[in-house]
């Protein structure tokens, strides 16, 4: 049975994991993003693509896949697609329709325009909430990624990631999302409010490390 979500209780379990925080958590939440956009730039530059169609390749590869593998499966398939190789060449460590979602935004990659965060024909072939908001928090949008992680910060409920209650609809992904901005407007870093999803880098940091989650 799915916990019933309450937005209040969902506010105040985030910001009571934010105050758990060490400075080391929030220096490493607040940057987790920044960096992952840096290792993007790394790969665009190496390749010679526009910045966001690297981030939504990496979006597209990001399914249950660990970051380090995540990053690597972009390049390495970005690398077969600027040798003339085919996706089959490579292995990812995500699901095969997502390899398939990633090696298309490669072979579109001159149509797939970003005039704005608004006006984005990435976050279109994306097409999936949580791959979007990934996209779109590691391009720097003020939106939140939710995962089960999130998830169970959010309800202070620890639940495992195959647990039929992490499976989050659109009502409550949104529900969610709205948690993590309010919360944001009530914590402070460095003199400034957090972005959401930065926010939600620095819980899921020390949520991890708190019940000792790789």
């Amino acid at each position: 049975m799915k916990t019933e979500f309450n937005m209040q209780i969902a506010v105040k379990n985030i910001i009571a994991i934010r105050r758990k925080a060490s400075p080391e958590d929030v220096a490493h939440g607040i940057a987790w993003y920044a960096e992952a956009y840096e290792e993007c730039r790394i790969i665009a530059d190496r390749f010679k693509l526009p910045i966001h169609i690297v981030v939504g390749v990496v979006a597209a590869l990001s399914p249950n896949n660990r970051w380090e593998l995540n990053i690597r499966n972009a390049n390495d398939l970005i690398c077969a697609f600027a040798c003339g190789s085919t996706m089959d060449d490579v292995s990812v460590c995500t699901y095969t329709a997502m390899k398939q979602k990633a090696w298309d935004i490669l072979c579109n990659w001159k149509s797939l325009k970003r005039n704005s965060s608004e006006d984005d024909d990435v976050k279109v072939a994306l097409n999936g909430k949580k791959i979007v908001c990934f996209y779109e928090n590691i391009m720097g949008d003020d939106t939140c990624t939710i995962d089960g992680h999130a998830r169970n910060i959010a309800y202070n409920e620890r639940v495992t990631l195959t647990n039929a209650k992490t499976s989050i609809g659109v009502k409550e992904y949104a529900n969610l999302q709205e948690a993590y901005r309010q919360a944001a407007k009530r914590c402070t870093v460095n003199g400034r409010k957090f972005k959401a999803y930065e926010l939600q880098a620095v819980t899921w940091v020390t949520w991890r490390k708190m019940h000792g989650i790789a």
